[in-house]
């Protein structure tokens, strides 16, 4: 089994990292998904775990393209932020999508949030940063599980109902 792991092991990251930091931004945005999807939000968990898995191999593909060329001097420029950059504005263009304008109301705003979200908490696992993903995970997660009850104890609707609204 090392001898697998060995085999897809990269310059930077080692194979067993990699299916790590894979694993958990998939795992992560599955949960933000799945709150999004029980509420019949306009997409399911399975976006959300693309948007972070390929965000978190944007991610690895940059640290490694930055090891393959570091040496090579001024010919070749590796600017890691871009990709942060790119990465979070396609994913916005992907939650812009989920916003919708139904009568006097904005919906759809959390889940185009958190779309977003997921793309960056897979570039903070794709860069290594494990304490950061998990963070944004748990102020994501708790900010839609609170918000849940706050927009039902408030307003006197579920998240599901205010959704519907026309």
């Amino acid at each position: 089994m090392d001898y697998i792991f060995d085999e897809l092991s990269l310059s930077i990251v080692s194979g067993r990292e990699l299916l790590l930091r894979v694993g958990l931004a998939m795992l992560f945005s599955a949960v933000i998904g799945l709150d999004r999807d029980r509420k019949k939000k306009p997409m399911d968990f399975r976006a959300f775990m693309i948007i972070a898995a390929s965000s978190c191999i944007l991610a690895v593909m940059g640290q490694e393209l930055y090891a393959d060329y570091a040496h090579v001097g001024d010919p070749v420029l590796v600017d890691l932020s871009k990709i942060i950059s790119g990465v979070m504005t396609g994913i916005g263009f992907l939650g812009a999508g989920a916003i919708l304008k139904r009568g006097d109301d904005v919906v759809g705003t959390a889940t185009g949030a958190s779309i977003w979200a997921s793309g960056a908490i897979g570039l903070a696992l794709g860069f290594g940063f494990y304490l950061l993903g998990l963070m944004a995970f748990i102020a994501v997660s708790l900010t839609l599980i609170v918000g849940g009850f706050s927009v039902r104890t408030v307003r006197g609707e579920t998240d599901e109902e205010r959704g519907k609204a026309s």
